[in-house]
Parts: structure tokens; C-alpha cells; sequence
């Protein structure tokens, strides 16, 4: 089962209209018929008497088109706009404005429009305002990709032209398709904000970097691949006797000679780091390295030669020697225990630098923004000994001159190939690197304890979800919120000679200028128009870096604030993928930027991944796409990843002719009755029984629509909240059983066509009148006594129903009357008359009907409408 039209619908108040016709006991009833007949026969010359109800509702929209022009309007956009209730906010999660839409799309809209719907049901304003992300990567790529161009070979203002005529263009797309979902929104609102942070600082720090797309990239926008290939080695590292410890000492005198010296044996997954070394790295378990081959405890004897260490540190310039330091993230369970170390191509070795108070003014970083290695190299080294590795790609073919390198040095101690998990560009789908680049920063580390506080006042559905988001805020401690792209909001920074200038009139001022001439002067204007007041004959530049797209997009809950409300908003939903992204960047900004520790969200909704019914992850690469528009009518519980295909869409479609069935015959039934109060009418116990059900009913499709449990509303279990009822219709309900038993038995054996041709007798039956029950069982007449013995029947059927102390007997024989002409049962005391029942639209059984009686219709050709309106309803209320 899928997850767009096998939504249940909300159950609505009909008590009312269940009522509505009747002033006592007796109720009228109302068939479903569209048809009108001219021609007046004998079998309908009565049909003037009958209260035949009529429905526009059709059992099937002929033009589908035309019926949603005619509704969705109506149903979407004008009713959104004529609310005028309690706030309820639902904050769109935005999409990447790049392309039409696809299942993921069409599952997240569906389900907050679902929520959105029920909470104006139950009577709240809904605030619900359609977001797109229109910056980032995907959007640049998609539109230089179009014109064949590099960003490289334009301008900025150039890419930004391009990228926002794409950006725009996949809106206009995308709202239409949306619109075409049926989602009530407001459509019309194009708000939008500009804030600045605190907590940011601009530095020189290791980050994930792309070299394929020439910018530094957040944790959220890496993929992880299995199966990348790498080239690992292990290499000697010298080790002077005056720079060893004591206990290292003895393991030298005791296995070295005079003239030999002694190395350690690092090991390496990324040999293109080697020319950034600064240090030598050990796991902090003291001398016990793990044992490389015959060299004893990761040492090596060597006689005379240059050690790798002293390849990228000339012994004629001031540098300090290679040395030792404990490090955390090292262990003996892979290679040597030993590593070297590079601060600027690594986070741990960074963070390991800084806590032991050993982190240089200038990192090595020789890689350049295109990846290859950079002439810096030769301020390191003497000679020539690097000139073979500048402009060599770090991810191609540099790692490869390193080992030839390593191996004409005699320093490789060995090599091996190996494949391992390792990070992707999420939208070029090449791997990265780790690089260290000017960036900026959010400082996550001041926060993140408020911010897993700030969580315990938030639900999360599914409850798991919280967990999951406190991991990925607890596991970092810097933000870089930096990208080096034209496409994005730029960040309003200006540098002197000591930095980047970040004061408040300096932003103010910023700021207003591009208020006034629009964000795109922040590339095309003079950088004079820039400068504040207070600046002013000052030599300054301005940052060329955009604001990392989930940082733009997490601060869109600045958009609620003049809603001036806690939390600003109700819900936040999106896919699970969001923990790492959109959840978490929402309340770390939120956080960082103003006081008083409150998330912008009171209820974060995770739904899962649109799969194929083989299971497999749906994708327009993989072929087994399907596109939302082609599939707009498809229960499930759209937390785990949902799956969808033609067998799914098949039940779907099912589902929605059931449910507008049961609408279409409801409809025909109340539409022109008069509402009366429930003190008014005497109740029978199936009246009772319906409104037992439908209560019930209600008040579990709303405990499941309040906690987001959409697929629990259509597979409520209902439960007695009446032991008198239930005992009462619980006896009804067996012996209708057995009363169908016994008329099959009848219409097998030829004595009857349907079961109004017969009449049952029951004895010792408690409760109810005959009347109801004949409309209850589905015959013409019941009675409440046994039968007299002298009676002899033309045929019968009898059984026993034992009902906990009491037995019943249910005896079917032959009706006892004539049919009637006008309401077809079994009731007239003169054959081709009417019956004693007055004129007065109660003929055609009365409104208990809907639980079992047989429905009638004043068109033969109906019949089979009318029986599978029956099955419907039988089907919802049992």
C-alpha cells in the first residue's frame, strides 16, 4: 500500500445528518441515484411517494481535469486565504529549486498537507508558506552545465544571471506541479530576510574541500562510498639519539650499532599528505607500537641515507625537528600505530596540534584550488627534490609521484592497495580532500550544550529521531560556513590589513547598500560604495565567499518571527536525511543568533525514502522512476522508507473508489435534511450502535492524526465504551449471522430469490422490535414469539444460537404477505396493493439500511449500485 490516497480522511461529525429525518422511532431513508425516469410503469408508478435522494457526486469524475479546475481553487487557495483562526505554523522544509519533482518531493508535500488540512478541521489558521532553496552547487552546476561553460571562464555576475534564470524557472515548474498535488498554501507571499549572525569567526583551518568543484563543503553535502581505492604505505622516520627517550634509547644501544641509525615506521592512506608533514604522531600506549615485520617495535636500522622526514625539511632552514606526540585518534589496530602528521590536510591532526598547544602560525598546505601540488613545496626542501610533484593532482596521478619519490630515497618500507569507505562530493559525485582554506566558522562548540537542552522541549516523530539529530550536533564543534561560489548570498565581510572587518556600523552599513541596490552589487558595485563612514581612506577588499547553503536555508525561521510566538513554529517535516541538515542547521542558528535557548520548532516529523516495490532506492538513474504527476492518486507508515509501483497505485486506486462510494451514498442520504437536536429523537439500539461506532471511530482517527500516526487512523480497532449496547447489538450482530446462514441455505435450494421473500421467527430474543429487525436481518417481517405448532410452512429452516445463558431459536420460513409495489417487500395484506406503511418516504426500508437491510431502488439497473453501497458500509462500520 502507498502513501498518497490510502490517507484515511478525517472522520466528520454526521450524527446530525443521521438523525436528521426522523422524528421517532421510524427513519427515513435516502438511495443513491443519479438516474430520473420519464416513463411511468406499473413498477414505478409509486416513485413520486418515495424519497429518492439525488447527489451530484459522481462515482467517477468524467473529466478530471475539468472537475479539479473547478474544485482545487476552492479547495486550496481561496480556503486557505478565508481562515481566520487560532495559529497553527507548519515551516516548509525548501527544496532545491533544480528540476520538476519527484516522489521524495510529492511524500513530504502530501504529508504536510495532510497535517496542515486536519489542523484547519479542527479549527486553526494555518500559516504555511512554500520555500525553495535557490542557491547552492546543484543549481550553479545545472545552469553553467546548460550555456557548456566553466564558472572559471565568467564573471559573477554572470553565473549569478544564469543560476537565478534556472533557480526561477524550476520554481515556476515546481509550484505548479505542487498546486496540481492539491496543496493548500499561500501561494502568493514572497517574504523574504536577510540576518546576520554572531559566533563567526574567519580563519585558516582544515576543511572538507572539493576540488571538482572548486569549494569547501559542510559535513551534510559529503556521500560516503564503499569500494575506493587506495594506495597505503609505510615509511621510515628518523629518529636523532639526542631526541629519544630513555626507554627508546635502550632499544637502540641494545639492537642498533655505532653507525647505524635509527627510524620509525609510519603508515599512511593518503601518501599526497607527506610533503605537509610536521610532526610524527604515535598512539598515546607509550613505546608499544605495533611490530613491522623484522623491525622491532616499528623501528628500522638504516646506515647513512636521508630519511622521508628530512625530504620536505631542509636541514638549512630555521624549522623545528620532526618529533613525537601522544594523539587520541591513533591506535595499534591498523598499520604500525605510527602516523605522521599534517594539520592542514587532517581534522584530527588539527585538533590534536591545538591541544597540545602545539599548532604552528602557518600550516603546510602545497595543494591549490584546482588539487594539485603547489611550488611551495621547494621553500621546503633543498635542490630540486620536489620540483617532480608540483602540478601533480593530489587525487590522480601526485599520489603515485610520491611513492617513486619515497622509493628513490629508499625510505618505502612498503606498499599496499586497498579499498575503503571514503567521502564524495555529494553533487559532483567525485571524492574530496581535506585542505586547509581561508573559511568562515560558526563556533558550533559554545552551543551545542544548549542546544541538546533546548531538544528535550521539542517531539520528535518517530521518538528515535532525537537521538539521532543530538549526535550530529554533539559530534562537531566548528561550522564552516563558507563557499567559495557566486551563486549565494554573499557574506557582507571586508577586510584591512589585519583581517576581516566585522563591526556593526560595518555591516549596517553593508547591509543598506544592498537593500538599496539589490545583493547582486555586492559583486557588480565599487568597493568605495562599501566602506562606512568610519573607514574611509582606508585600502580595503571585500570576501568573495557565499554563505553555505544550509546555513541560508537554516535561518529561514526568521521569515516566522513577526509572528512574534514560541516556538515560531508548530512542525517542521522533511526526510531523514535532514538531521544532519536542515533540522540541525535550523536550531544552530537559531541559537547562535538570538537569546533565551528556544528552537524555532515544537515538533520535528521524520519520514522516510520512496523506494520500489523490489525495495530498491527509487531514482530516474537507476530507470525505476516514477513521476508524481503521472501518479497523483496512490496507507503506510511514512516514517520508514515507503514503497510505491503498480501494484501499490492499483489498491490506491481501489481505496479512493471505496472512499468516494461511501461519500457519494452519505451525501445522497443528508443532503437536503433538516439538522435536529439528539434530546429529540428516541433512539433505537442501531441508532445507538452508529453512533457508538462513529464516535469511536472519531476519537481514534484524532488520537492518530494528533501524534502524526497517519496509518494508525485507518486501522482503528474499535472497543465497546457501552457494556449494555455491546451486550444488546453484540446479540443482534449473531443472530443477522445466522439469519444469513439460513437464507443462503434457502436461495441454494431454490425456495427464494432474495431474502425480503422470507420471514423469521425467534424465540426467547431479548430487546428491539420487530420492525428494526426486519430491516437488520434482511427480511420482509420478524416475529418475537414461536411459532404456533399446528403452522405448517411451505418450507423452513431452523437453527439454535446459544448467547452466553441464553438460547435462541431462528427459525426462516416464507413471507407471509404480498410485495408491495411501492417499497418491494413482503408487507401488503392484498396482492398488487400497498402496504399499511404511509406514503410518506419510508418505504424503502429506513435508514438502518446502511447496516445491513436491503437497499432498494426504484431502478432495477441500480440494484447493483445500491448492494455495493451496502458492502461498502457494512465494510466501514463492522
Amino acid at each position: 500500500m502507498t502513501w498518497l490516497a490510502r490517507v484515511p480522511v478525517v472522520p466528520l461529525r454526521l450524527i446530525p445528518y443521521h438523525l436528521a429525518a426522523s422524528t421517532s422511532c421510524i427513519h427515513q431513508v435516502r438511495h443513491a441515484s443519479t438516474a430520473s425516469s420519464t416513463a411511468i410503469d406499473k413498477k414505478k408508478a409509486y416513485s413520486h411517494t418515495l424519497l429518492l435522494p439525488k447527489t451530484d457526486f459522481p462515482l467517477k469524475h468524467k473529466d478530471i481535469v475539468a472537475a479539479e479546475k473547478r474544485y482545487r481553487y476552492k479547495t486550496s487557495d481561496q480556503l486557505y486565504k478565508e481562515q481566520n483562526n487560532p495559529l497553527f505554523v507548519l515551516h516548509d522544509g525548501p527544496p532545491y529549486a533544480n528540476g520538476n519533482l519527484h516522489m521524495g518531493h510529492a511524500l513530504n508535500k502530501v504529508l504536510k498537507d495532510i497535517i496542515n488540512r486536519y489542523n484547519l478541521i479542527r479549527g486553526k489558521r494555518v500559516h504555511y508558506v512554500p520555500g525553495w532553496d535557490c542557491h547552492g552547487l546543484p543549481i550553479e552546476h545545472k545552469a553553467l552545465a546548460a550555456i557548456g561553460k566553466s564558472h572559471m571562464s565568467m564573471q559573477p555576475t554572470q553565473v549569478r544571471e544564469e543560476a537565478r534564470r534556472v533557480a526561477l524557472e524550476a520554481i515556476n515548474i515546481q509550484k505548479n506541479e505542487i498546486k496540481d498535488l492539491g496543496v493548500m498554501a499561500d501561494w502568493e507571499g514572497e517574504k523574504g530576510t536577510y540576518r546576520t549572525l554572531g559566533f563567526i569567526t574567519h580563519r585558516l583551518r582544515p576543511t572538507y574541500y572539493s576540488p571538482s568543484s572548486r569549494t569547501a563543503l559542510a559535513e551534510a553535502e559529503l556521500s560516503y562510498k564503499d569500494g575506493h581505492k587506495s594506495r597505503s604505505v609505510y615509511v621510515a622516520f628518523p629518529v636523532e639519539e639526542a631526541d629519544m627517550s630513555e626507554s627508546l634509547r635502550e632499544v637502540y644501544q641494545r639492537n642498533c650499532g655505532v653507525e647505524e641509525k635509527l627510524e620509525l615506521a609510519i603508515w599512511t592512506t593518503t601518501p599526497w599528505t607527506l610533503p605537509a608533514n610536521m610532526d610524527g604522531g604515535r598512539t598515546k600506549f607509550g613505546d608499544r607500537s605495533r611490530p613491522f615485520g623484522t623491525y622491532a617495535g616499528g623501528i628500522r636500522q638504516s646506515r647513512g641515507h636521508r630519511s622521508s622526514a628530512s625530504l620536505f625539511h631542509s636541514p638549512t632552514l630555521s624549522q623545528s625537528k620532526p618529533s613525537i606526540m601522544a594523539a587520541k585518534h591513533v591506535t595499534a589496530q591498523a598499520g604500525t600505530g605510527l602516523v605522521h602528521s599534517a594539520p592542514a590536510h587532517g581534522h584530527e591532526d588539527y585538533e590534536a596540534f591545538m591541544v597540545a598547544g602545539m599548532l604552528p602560525d602557518e600550516l603546510r598546505c602545497p595543494v591549490d584550488d584546482d588539487g594539485r601540488f603547489t611550488s611551495d613545496l621547494m621553500k621546503w626542501t633543498d635542490g630540486d627534490v620536489a620540483s617532480s610533484l608540483v602540478g601533480k593532482e593530489v587525487l590522480g596521478d601526485g599520489p603515485s609521484a610520491v611513492i617513486e619519490l619515497l622509493k628513490h630515497r629508499d625510505v618505502l618500507l612498503a606498499e599496499q592497495k586497498m579499498e575503503h569507505r571514503y567521502p564524495y562530493d555529494w553533487k559532483s559525485k567525485k571524492p574530496i580532500i581535506v585542505r586547509a582554506t581561508p573559511q568562515w566558522f560558526a563556533d558550533v562548540e559554545a552551543i551545542k550544550g544548549s542546544a541538546v537542552e533546548a531538544l528535550e522541549g521539542v517531539h520528535f516523530h518517530p521518538a528515535i529521531s532525537q537521538k539521532r539529530l543530538e549526535s550530529f550536533i554533539t559530534s562537531r564543534s566548528e561550522w564552516c560556513i563558507s563557499r567559495q561560489r557566486s551563486w549565494g548570498v554573499p557574506i557582507p565581510a571586508l577586510f584591512g590589513s589585519e583581517g576581516p572587518i566585522m563591526d556593526q556600523k560595518t555591516l549596517e552599513h553593508v547591509i543598506s547598500v544592498l537593500n538599496r541596490e539589490g545583493v547582486d552589487y555586492w559583486w557588480k558595485g565599487q568597493i568605495e560604495d562599501f566602506i562606512p563612514p568610519h573607514l574611509q581612506g582606508q585600502t580595503l577588499t571585500r570576501s568573495n565567499d557565499t554563505l553555505d547553503v544550509w546555513f541560508d536555508s537554516g535561518s529561514s525561521w526568521t521569515m516566522l518571527e513577526h509572528l512574534r510566538r514560541d516556538p515560531l513554529a508548530d512542525v517542521y517535516l522533511e526526510g531523514s536525511d535532514q538531521h544532519r541538515g536542515w533540522f540541525q542547521s535550523s536550531i544552530l542558528t537559531k541559537l547562535i543568533s538570538s537569546s533565551g535557548g528556544s528552537p524555532p520548532y515544537g515538533t520535528v516529523i521524520t519520514h522516510g525514502f520512496v523506494m520500489d516495490e523490489k525495495g530498491d532506492k527509487m531514482s530516474k538513474s537507476a530507470g525505476n522512476g516514477l513521476s508524481p504527476m503521472d501518479i497523483i492518486h496512490a496507507s503506510v507508515d511514512y516514517t520508514n522508507d515507503a514503497s510505491i509501483g503498480p501494484t501499490s497505485i492499483s489498491n490506491a486506486t481501489e481505496n479512493m473508489r471505496k472512499l468516494r462510494n461511501t461519500l457519494r451514498f452519505l451525501l445522497a442520504n443528508t443532503t437536503n435534511a433538516e439538522s435536529q437536536e439528539l434530546g429529540d429523537v428516541t433512539l433505537r439500539p442501531v441508532d445507538r450502535y452508529i453512533l457508538h461506532e462513529l464516535s469511536s471511530l472519531e476519537n481514534l482517527a484524532q488520537g492518530a492524526y494528533d501524534s502524526h500516526t497517519f496509518n494508525k487512523a485507518e486501522l482503528v480497532k474499535l472497543s465497546w465504551l457501552n457494556p449494555n449496547l455491546k451486550a444488546e447489538f453484540s446479540q443482534i450482530l449473531s443472530v443477522r449471522a445466522e439469519v444469513q446462514k439460513l437464507a443462503e441455505q434457502a436461495r441454494s435450494e431454490k425456495h427464494i430469490k432474495t431474502s425480503n421473500q422470507a420471514h423469521v421467527n425467534l424465540s426467547h430474543f431479548m430487546g428491539s422490535d420487530a420492525q428494526s429487525l426486519s430491516a437488520l436481518l434482511g427480511v420482509s417481517s420478524v416475529s418475537l414469539q414461536e411459532p404456533a405448532e399446528s403452522q405448517a410452512e411451505e418450507w423452513q429452516y431452523e437453527s439454535s444460537l446459544e448467547l452466553e445463558t441464553l438460547i435462541i431459536t431462528v427459525q426462516l420460513v416464507p413471507a407471509k404477505n404480498s410485495q408491495c409495489p411501492r417499497c418491494w417487500l413482503y408487507t401488503a395484506e392484498v396482492a398488487e396493493s400497498l402496504c399499511e406503511r404511509p406514503a410518506n418516504g419510508n418505504h424503502a426500508g429506513m435508514l438502518t439500511s446502511i447496516v445491513g437491510a436491503n437497499i432498494r431502488m426504484t431502478n432495477p439497473t441500480k440494484r447493483g449500485s445500491a448492494m455495493k453501497f451496502k458492502a461498502i458500509i457494512e465494510e466501514q462500520t463492522h
